[in-house]
């Protein structure tokens, strides 16, 4: 798995958005709005924000970091509704390295990026070695009614096929 190809899965599902550096490393965003009566009338507006680390060791730390700067970035791009006024924004913030550690795995298994106002951070790491990925197990309470559209994302994005 590597950034060429999550950018070539986000151009075939038109939802590209643009190249830049998050963490001082090159990084492909992509960008997604969708309106479901099935989110109670909600609007979702999701950035994917995927960054090769190369051989730098993953760890929580590195994750909060990502997670804060891409969500920093999520919120200087975005012109939707108001968040919170039937709009919500989600980050996906996908990370791609050789070495993870046991910590970060489980971080991104148990979902522990914390809640912000009508907005989600969800954060995923990628074994460049394995392709496995690693993301949350189970919906949360908070938000639940988005996370079955955040996991196929991630699963389209991220699958080995």
């Amino acid at each position: 798995m590597n950034l060429e190809l999550i950018k070539s899965r986000l151009q075939t599902e038109n939802s590209f958005f643009s190249e830049d550096a998050i963490l001082h490393q090159p990084t492909v965003i992509g960008y997604d709005k969708q309106f479901r009566w099935s989110w109670f009338a909600t609007q979702m507006n999701t950035f994917i924000v995927a960054t090769d680390v190369k051989e730098e060791t993953i760890t929580v730390q590195t994750i909060e970091a990502h997670l804060k700067e891409a969500f920093e970035y999520s919120s200087k791009n975005y012109s939707g509704w108001p968040r919170g006024l039937q709009s919500g924004v989600g980050v996906i913030s996908i990370l791609i390295s050789e070495n993870i550690t046991e910590e970060a795995k489980v971080y991104c298994k148990k979902l522990k990026s914390g809640k912000k106002w009508a907005a989600f951070t969800i954060p995923v790491v990628i074994d460049a070695t394995t392709k496995e990925a690693f993301y949350f197990d189970k919906n949360p309470m908070w938000g639940r009614i988005y996370y079955p559209f955040f996991k196929r994302m991630i699963q389209k994005l991220t699958s080995s096929a």
